[in-house]
């Protein structure tokens, strides 16, 4: 039986990879700081002991506690559009580096590190492949990310590890309480605020698909020691929530902030909060405001060329969202 270590495993993206690993038949080890995920097939792998759970943060975890294994999936990070640069060099990239040397170690056939598509900066393009020019936002995400993804070309070159770098546009799905949740209970009771109209194109990715991208070229020799964008759908923001509207059966009703206002107002509490040194996140940042402001959508011609196919449509893949937010709001029903 081959063997899989994934960091941050009871997240979003690691409870959907997990789980899939361990369908696969994989035995899988996972990472992180809370004892159970939002999602329940996690919990009962985890109790049927197909997953084993350690306890720890990536940045200072003591990775001499961990079996040798064949690949690892390294999805762990600080994720947030606010905070101090060094808070993010040292979880995304510290925590990078600790399990780059665990990985050494181990002769890993693989090691995957789960970057962003934000490394190229909201400047307005279209359909941009791998070799694009990246100019991160000046956001503390955004720098990390391409730092720690240039760290693992950097290090795996050097000493002989094959590698992935993924780089997953907009991902949305099941058990995403970043931003699915909250998207899709508003485009459900018709209150959504799109910015510049929802007219510049943008990326959305299922999480099933994502998986499927994660797996595929990690496991496929010809297709490791390079970086792949990963995205289903270049739709406008509007046309992807007009199919979210449509799935529920609700009216596509958005109130429209225009751009130059939106971009005007995330500037001017961006100051403030700065001013200030207020350390909780703005309700609206420029980071959130910038990318719905401009086209922002990639070419995926790379990964399709490893033989890759997305295991969802779209309209698949939105219908599952949508299924599972009609299934949080028949608890709270029973539950009240």
């Amino acid at each position: 039986m081959e063997t899989a270590l994934v960091t941050g495993a009871n997240g979003f993206i690691g409870s959907h990879l997990a789980t899939s690993l361990v369908d696969r038949g994989f035995m899988v080890y996972a990472i992180h700081r809370r004892k159970t995920s939002k999602n329940p097939t996690y919990n009962k792998y985890v109790e049927d002991g197909r997953i084993k759970v350690f306890l720890g943060d990536v940045s200072n975890f003591d990775t001499s506690a961990l079996p040798p294994v064949d690949y690892i999936y390294h999805i762990a990070g600080r994720v947030s559009v606010w905070g101090k640069l060094e808070d993010f060099r040292k979880i995304n990239l510290g925590g990078t580096k600790n399990f780059l040397e665990y990985a050494k170690r181990c002769s890993v056939k693989c090691f995957t590190y789960l970057s962003s598509v934000a490394v190229y900066g909201f400047y307005g393009y279209r359909n941009i492949a791998e070799d694009g020019e990246k100019k991160p936002f000046k956001n503390p995400y955004s720098l990390s990310k391409l730092e720690t993804e240039t760290y693992v070309r950097e290090y795996c070159t050097q000493n002989n590890i094959p590698f992935v770098i993924i780089r997953p546009g907009n991902v949305y799905g099941e058990y995403d309480y970043t931003s699915s949740h909250e998207i899709y209970t508003r485009v459900k009771r018709e209150k959504m605020l799109i910015s510049a109209g929802g007219k510049y194109e943008s990326c959305f990715v299922y999480a099933g698909n994502l998986v499927e991208a994660i797996v595929h070229t990690s496991q496929t020799p010809d297709a490791r020691c390079t970086d792949y964008n990963v995205a289903d759908n270049n739709d406008t923001l509007k046309t992807y929530l007009t199919d979210v509207a449509n799935a529920f059966g609700v009216k596509p009703k958005f109130k429209n902030f225009p751009g130059p206002i939106a971009r005007l107002t995330a500037c001017l509490v961006e100051g403030f909060y700065k001013i200030f040194f207020i350390k909780k996140a703005p309700l609206i940042t420029r980071f959130s405001v910038y990318q719905n402001c401009a086209d922002y959508s990639f070419s995926i011609d790379k990964l399709l060329k490893t033989g890759y196919a997305p295991k969802f449509t779209k309209k698949q893949g939105i219908e599952n969202t949508v299924n599972w937010i009609r299934g949080l709001d028949n608890e709270n029903k029973t539950n009240n």
